[in-house]
């Protein structure tokens, strides 16, 4: 089954019927996946663990710092050949989602100790709602970004401009 797979990938990549290979843009994507799913597991064990052993507050915190640095260092990913850049982006993928996944258990528990026994219920699903509104708002700040990336920098192709654009 798996020589299959592998069968099919070759194929595409000697198909070249896109610009880039197949094959590579497949095993960086799963490369990716896998260390996004790795570090959401780890860190749904590790901080819920480690905030019932100490103040689920202070890890909290921590994981918020966390958050915020491994997301500004992944969109910042650097390296000098591709293999790098991929390494790059995969070691602060894993810090990013490992924070994310400890977000998860400490938010839900930190809401349900602190709210009142009235308005309990609801405070956790609004804690689980801006999951789905947070996705819903980067998809439509990407949207924006893009769109005004491609007004302000409206460049011709390649096939009518050599000088001013960039080889495929």
């Amino acid at each position: 089954m798996a020589g299959q797979h592998l069968q099919v990938l070759s194929t595409l990549d000697a198909a070249k019927t896109q610009l880039y290979h197949f094959t590579a843009i497949v095993i960086a994507g799963m490369a990716i996946s896998g260390v996004t799913l790795c570090g959401t597991f780890d860190g749904q064990l590790f901080c819920g663990w480690i905030g019932d052993k100490m103040s689920r507050k202070r890890v909290y915190g921590v994981i918020l710092i966390l958050m915020v640095v491994s997301a500004l260092a992944s969109g910042l990913s650097f390296g000098h050949t591709a293999k790098g850049v991929v390494a790059t982006l995969c070691f602060f993928r894993f810090w990013l989602d490992f924070s994310i996944g400890g977000d998860y258990p400490l938010s839900a528990t930190i809401v349900s100790e602190y709210a009142n026994k009235r308005t309990r219920g609801a405070f956790i699903v609004v804690v689980f709602a801006m999951q789905g509104f947070g996705i819903l708002a980067g998809g439509i700040v990407a949207i924006i970004v893009s769109s005004s990336f491609k007004a302000a920098y409206l460049a011709k192709p390649y096939q009518l401009d050599h000088i001013g654009s960039t080889m495929p």
